[in-house]
């Protein structure tokens, strides 16, 4: 397989991440995993199980603030390209298109940020 090079730098980070897989109507499966590195075109995962090339899926990063403050997820559409399986289970995932926020955390944390502003100071 000719791998060439890629059009887009990818970049190295640790955080975890969910893979959602969708098997018909009634049967999703969830697994969990790491993020070893992201770029605009994929992005490359160790996985707790394998999952073949070709299989559709939808990938959740839940990046966090090295003060774990605060975190948020992103979403993306992508396809397994390739796998590895040692020393781990380890995918190549290209994504469609592009990632987005999700929402509900997204109005959680402005919540709370307001929450941490609003509250008056204790008297000591």
């Amino acid at each position: 397989m000719n791998r060439g090079v890629r059009k887009h730098k990818r970049f190295d980070i640790r955080c975890p991440v969910t893979v959602h897989l969708s098997h018909g109507l009634n049967h999703e499966a969830e697994v969990p995993g790491v993020l070893y590195d992201i770029g605009l075109g994929g992005a490359k995962l160790g996985l707790e199980q394998p999952l073949p090339p070709g299989t559709e899926i939808t990938l959740f990063v839940h990046f966090q603030d090295p003060d774990k403050l605060v975190s948020s997820t992103v979403r993306f559409e992508g396809t397994v390209k390739r796998l590895n399986e040692e020393p781990r289970f380890e995918i190549g995932v290209g994504f469609r298109g592009t990632g987005r926020f999700i929402q509900n955390e997204l109005s959680e944390v402005h919540a709370n940020v307001a929450n941490c502003q609003e509250a008056p100071e204790e008297e000591q």
